[in-house]
């Protein structure tokens, strides 16, 4: 089952009335790369998979694969796999009936379609249940069954519409690693749409973030999450502490940033924009000091603890700086920490972080 295709997507538009779901967009996808399109229910993902399905017709635009463009060509003719968050089984067949029922469409030999049921079965590691029918597997059972039917056709592409969605936290997690781990051992090219941004920088090797029907951004996960393009894709992916601030140097190459509210930042990249200048900080770059200790740091700034919330291996601090800003850090939890006794709501403190811990937003 090794059967490595790319996606190209070329200028694709799809209007409904007057409402525009997707904005023209073009992208590629490599040869065994899994891509991910992320963004709120309603930003156009959904819309775009089923374009590269077959399924919607675009209203402008071409989808490509392996160079070929498929645009007017029926979804049974794409060979494409499906992996739907409804798992689809047929409840009357059995399970090796189920995996065996695209190949029967595709008139595939009874001797050879039982072999490839069999391999199938074998790579998402549930031969043994092949007489059993759906209802008496597990949820997860049941999704790696709809996987298996969907790479038994040894597709050019598999496409992933939120998959994972109905299973429960602790399963859902392993899943994603196990289907991660078996896309990259067939090399198989996939997209995958999600609403769970934690689904996508586990699994994919690039990142769509998708808003009102636009991409916001496109890049790894690395890139996404340390060095978001836009305050929607920061605010969307993880949680950021914005802080405004204005330069107080005339060096434009590096300098320090005095922020609203109070503290400061020393910004090493360019400065010279005018105006008001707008960086992100992840709380879990934050670390807390003693008020008043902000001559030890070029980065800091001071707030009141509002509330302690323990989560297990971290402990998330919410603040308020001196300009009713809300700041948050995350706390990994040690034995033996010396801020304990300051950790405690009223209590004012100095907070800071490393100068690579905040990143200048290009759209602020």
């Amino acid at each position: 089952m090794n059967n490595q295709s790319d996606l190209a997507l070329s200028g694709l538009k799809k209007i409904y009335g007057s409402t525009v779901a997707v904005e023209h967009i073009t992208l590629r996808v490599k040869q065994g790369e899994l891509v991910a399109f992320l963004g709120p229910s309603g930003c156009g993902k959904t819309t775009t998979l089923r374009m590269i399905a077959g399924l919607t017709t675009p209203s402008e635009g071409n989808v490509l694969i392996n160079g070929a463009t498929v645009t007017d060509k029926p979804a049974h003719q794409r060979n494409i796999g499906m992996l739907f968050q409804g798992y689809a089984l047929f409840p009357h067949m059995t399970i090796a009936e189920n995996v065996a029922f695209g190949l029967k469409m595709k008139k595939v030999n009874g001797a050879i379609r039982d072999k490839k049921v069999k391999e199938a079965l074998e790579l998402v590691q549930l031969a043994h249940v092949a007489d059993r029918k759906p209802s008496a597997l597990s949820g997860g059972q049941q999704q790696r069954i709809a996987l298996a039917r969907a790479l038994v056709i040894e597709p050019s592409l598999l496409l992933l519409d939120e998959p994972l969605g109905a299973l429960d936290k602790e399963l859902r997690e392993s899943m994603q690693v196990e289907i991660r781990h078996l896309q990259q051992r067939l090399g198989i090219t996939t997209v995958l749409v999600t609403h769970d941004q934690e689904e996508a920088l586990t699994m994919a090797d690039q990142i769509v973030v998708m808003n009102n029907g636009r991409v916001e951004q496109v890049g790894t996960p690395e890139e996404i999450y340390s060095r978001p393009a836009n305050s929607f894709v920061a605010n969307f992916i993880g949680a950021s502490n914005f802080l405004k601030g204005k330069t107080t140097s005339n060096n434009t190459n590096a300098g320090f940033v005095e922020l609203e509210g109070g503290g400061q930042i020393y910004h090493q990249g360019n400065t010279e924009r005018s105006g008001a200048l707008t960086f992100i900080v992840r709380p879990e770059a934050v670390v807390i000091r003693p008020k008043g200790t902000q001559e030890e740091t070029d980065n800091w700034t001071n707030a009141v603890i509002e509330d302690v919330i323990y989560r297990g291996q971290v402990t998330h601090i919410k603040m308020r700086r001196n300009n009713g800003q809300p700041f948050l850090a995350y706390l990994p939890n040690r034995t033996g920490g010396k801020m304990e006794d300051d950790l405690q709501p009223g209590n004012t403190i100095t907070a800071s972080w490393h100068t690579e811990g905040a990143h200048l937003l290009p759209d602020a």
